[in-house]
């Protein structure tokens, strides 16, 4: 009878330290990174084992680099083959993600009042921004070039994307870059793949660029916010589901003879946008949040509330060429500054809540 015991209490021991095991590693996180885009995505997982782990790590690897082959705007991709197709007056069959990414291009098109225009793509490649590799030191192209461009008068709603993909352009003009949402994108296309593999917890940063599923270990997901000087700005902590991105005028750029020039082309203009050097959004949709930074931008302090609202975006600031801050209330709520701005203007219309509704169109 004791030596059933002795099995029997032994088993139990076995037992419980196997479970304590793996508790411990449910509990340790799992990090990845992927160069892609040009950038580097880094994922990490909490609350899963490592097999999991390593099934999630290896599908978004593969995710990443199909978006890769569909949207790159100047190496060879799906992208280079569609843009070639318009040119030449023809249909181009689109594949799924590159269709997916092309139906969010033109809803950001509507919804921001055409400020965010990714038809534009041969203005990006006349300014010198498909690259990767900044800054550049060039003076700008010649005024003419940029008048010749805009006369063309590319826009979103030129095209038709029909339900199985193939899409057709009224403007052979247009030419497409999608880098002003493709991070946004991406990141809703890795919560999904999370979500789908019943990973509940985890931060995904592409390019700086982050969202939040559930939380890290016993506390929220925490993230900050860099300022133009690339010091911390303001730290926040993300609920699960939200997204934080930032887009901003002082790490791709074109420079010459003291000059200086964002990549964010103002597309009314031809030109980088000015006035403002970083918009930052949290939003429950990272494209929305994407599209909302670059729009923003090219909004400036004069159309910001206006482009917030259309977008559906409440929690949002703009840093201004001349260092001062303006914020909605939602966003003035939820940040936490280690220095506080020295100059702030509150728009007060806004809301205080940070908002996931979908904008308008």
């Amino acid at each position: 009878m004791s030596r059933w015991l002795t099995f029997a209490a032994l088993a139990s021991a076995l037992l419980l330290g196997t479970v304590w095991l793996y508790r411990k590693q449910l509990q340790a996180p799992h990090q990845a990174s992927f160069v892609i885009f040009g950038g580097l995505t880094e994922v990490e997982l909490r609350g899963t084992s490592k097999e999991t782990a390593a099934t999630v790590f290896g599908a978004i690897g593969e995710l990443l680099q199909r978006d890769q082959r569909a949207w790159h705007p100047w190496e060879i991709s799906d992208l280079m083959r569609l843009n070639a197709a318009i040119a030449q007056g023809e249909p181009y069959r689109a594949s799924p993600e590159l269709s997916g990414l092309l139906r969010s291009a033109q809803q950001a098109y509507l919804a921001s009042d055409g400020l965010f225009n990714a038809a534009i793509g041969s203005l990006i490649h006349l300014w010198g921004f498909h690259t990767s590799n900044f800054p550049i030191t060039a003076p700008p192209p010649p005024q003419q070039n940029i008048d010749a461009t805009l006369a063309t008068q590319p826009r979103m709603d030129q095209l038709t994307i029909a339900e199985d993909g193939t899409v057709t352009s009224t403007n052979r003009a247009i030419q497409l870059d999608l880098n002003g949402l493709a991070e946004g994108y991406a990141v809703k296309q890795i919560a999904e793949l999370l979500q789908h593999h019943g990973v509940a917890h985890a931060l995904i940063n592409v390019g700086g660029d982050v969202f939040a599923l559930g939380r890290a270990g016993d506390r929220p997901w925490r993230v900050g916010i860099r300022s133009p000087q690339h010091e911390n700005f303001a730290g926040v902590e993300l609920r699960s589901g939200e997204a934080l991105f930032t887009s901003g005028s002082y790490n791709k750029y074109r420079e010459d003879a003291g000059q200086r020039w964002g990549h964010v082309l103002d597309p009314r203009t031809g030109h980088p946008a000015r006035g403002v050097m970083a918009a930052s959004v949290i939003h429950g949709d990272p494209v929305i949040a994407d599209v909302a930074t670059t729009s923003l931008m090219i909004a400036g302090t004069d159309n910001f509330e206006r482009i917030a609202r259309r977008l559906g975006v409440a929690c949002a600031l703009l840093i201004t060429d001349n260092g001062m801050v303006w914020m909605t209330p939602a966003m003035q709520q939820r940040l936490v500054f280690p220095v506080p701005p020295a100059s702030v203007e509150i728009t007060p219309s806004l809301g205080a809540e940070c908002s996931t509704k979908p904008p308008a169109t």
